[in-house]
């Protein structure tokens, strides 16, 4: 109970702590928050726990939206991750790459591919340990407008969602459509894993929010167009434990332009 009261005070003061008046922040948008992590990593698990906590923490999916994804590279290391993927370690590799992502911490900052890293709003990434940087970069992203409304018409046909997304221009800034991409992912809600082997040998996880299926990055076709996406569940979730998570990202910035999340079990079957 002491440390659960603790890091509701760390929580009220890293979010209290925007302008001299202490008033609670504007939040504008929900925000994407990404983890990369592994069962293998013996540093994960707390990243994981946070990303778990958060609507306990007053952050539920109308403010924040996360998805953890298991990076594959640590299978090789003792105990191979059930939720690996290498298409996961592709988009970590393909954020890297980019040049794109900053650290709060500057030149100083982590470099490279590590686990747990947090990338909030696709634009900044630290430590997912690092619970009040975390929540500085949330409300800082949460703060400006989204750059898109969407508009997703989703069923359920068999073992795949098929969705069609319409996206309106928000604000008076209007974007430009080419260099926006549309991308879906299911993910588990909760998760628990007994780990045998590796740095976790002995411990049962609990994740949260774990993505079991990645669509491709779709263009944004100019206004009045859809994007027309297809996922299929894996056999081991069932749809009242998965969620729907569609977003807007922009090839050039890596910026998340808009995020919603539905529940699966709330979907039209066909």
């Amino acid at each position: 109970m002491a440390t659960q009261s603790l890091v509701m005070l760390a929580v009220a003061a890293a979010v209290g702590s925007s302008g001299a008046s202490g008033a609670a922040p504007t939040w504008r948008r929900p925000v994407l928050v990404e983890l990369y992590t592994s069962q293998g990593c013996s540093s994960c698990p707390a990243a994981d726990a946070f990303v778990r906590e958060l609507p306990a923490l007053g952050f539920g999916r109308d403010k924040v939206v996360p998805l953890t994804f298991h990076v594959d590279y640590w299978d090789r290391l003792g105990w191979k991750d059930p939720f690996a993927s290498a298409a996961f370690t592709g988009r970590q590799e393909w954020y890297a790459g980019s040049g794109k992502l900053r650290s709060p911490d500057g030149a100083a900052g982590l470099e490279g591919l590590y686990t747990p890293q947090m990338i909030v709003d696709g634009t900044v990434h630290f430590s997912g340990r690092s619970r009040q940087v975390a929540l500085r970069e949330m409300e800082r992203a949460a703060a400006q407008p989204p750059r898109f409304d969407l508009a997703i018409q989703a069923a359920i046909r068999g073992s795949a969602i098929h969705l069609t997304v319409l996206l309106a221009d928000a604000g008076a800034a209007r974007p430009d459509r080419h260099e926006w991409r549309v991308t879906a992912a299911l993910a588990a809600k909760k998760a628990r894993t007994s780990v045998g082997r590796g740095e976790n040998a002995g411990e049962t996880l609990d994740e949260a929010e774990v993505v079991r299926a990645l669509s491709e990055r779709s263009p944004v076709p100019p206004a009045g167009g859809a994007v027309n996406l297809r996922l299929s569940k894996p056999a081991d979730l069932s749809w009242s434990e998965a969620d729907l998570v569609v977003f807007v990202q922009s090839e050039a910035t890596r910026e998340i332009g808009a995020v919603r999340v539905l529940d699966a079990r709330r979907l039209a079957v066909e």
